[in-house]
């Protein structure tokens, strides 16, 4: 519901807009130098792919030696972009996409709380995340270059993890009470599924660049990281956190424009 009401809200500005563009108030134009640039709405259908995860905190804690294999994975969204100054616009996406990693890692002495104690386990582990997110970026372009060819982006994002999984596998090893004792030996996989203690929702902050190929294309390199634990406050398996970080490459066509860029000289 309230996605829907948030919609709403900006197709109503932009058809405000349309009606607006042949007679534009004093309150949409800005002047630069000499020329007065009229203000523009887009909205672009997006794809994309991301790689990336969730990395632990320090990240010495996750074990002495950690092999990461991210997967790619497609994504799917809609942007909408509002330039308020010849130089600077705004952006706001709804984005679907899927992140997957798997890892597997040498581990000596990892701290994690058992069934009511604490353990240590050294040997070797896999492990396999998944987040199935929906995907909300707000952020900030600065355009330079010839025609305004070129963007540096910043900003945040709030995403809403829709499936999530977390689990790990212990190949072989030993697990003790405290370090380097053997209580118990691993010979066979032992499969452990934290997918439960995962959290609902994840913020973080974003930056990137944005390059127009072509008439109404734009490419985009981003890079995102988390700043919360993947886990739930409540959760105290392990001794360390795991923040998400991912990139991702966009390509989007403006599909539609409001109230388009057109230059009026500035009146003597």
């Amino acid at each position: 519901m309230k996605t829907h009401f948030t919609l709403s809200i900006l197709l109503t500005l932009l058809f405000e807009a349309t009606l607006s563009a042949q007679t534009v108030p004093p309150q949409f134009r800005t002047m630069v130098n000499d020329t007065l640039y009229l203000h523009e709405f887009n909205i672009s259908p997006q794809l994309g792919t991301d790689i990336g995860g969730a990395i632990p905190v320090p990240f010495s804690a996750g074990g002495s030696k950690i092999n990461a294999y991210p997967r790619l994975s497609p994504s799917i969204g809609i942007a909408f972009s509002y330039t308020y100054q010849y130089r600077w616009n705004l952006g706001l996406e709804l984005t679907y996409k899927r992140i997957a990693m798997d890892a597997d890692a040498r581990v000596t002495n990892q701290k994690f709380k058992g069934e009511n104690a604490v353990q240590h386990f050294t040997g070797t582990a896999e492990m396999m995340m998944t987040f199935t997110l929906l995907e909300v970026p707000l952020y900030a372009t600065y355009m330079f270059g010839v025609n305004r060819q070129h963007g540096a982006i910043l900003g945040g994002y709030f995403a809403h993890n829709l499936n999530a999984k977390y689990v790990t596998t212990a190949k072989k090893g030993f697990i003790g009470p405290v370090e380097d004792v053997v209580e118990s030996t691993i010979t066979d996989p032992m499969v452990m599924d934290f997918s439960s203690t995962l959290d609902t929702w994840d913020v973080g902050i974003l930056i990137g660049y944005e390059a127009r190929i072509i008439n109404r294309v734009h490419i985009g390199l981003r890079v995102l990281i988390g700043c919360k634990d993947i886990f739930t406050p409540d959760s105290d398996f392990f001794d360390y956190k795991m923040y998400p970080m991912r990139g991702a490459i966009v390509l989007n066509y403006d599909l539609l424009r409001f109230g388009r860029q057109k230059n009026y000289p500035r009146k003597k």
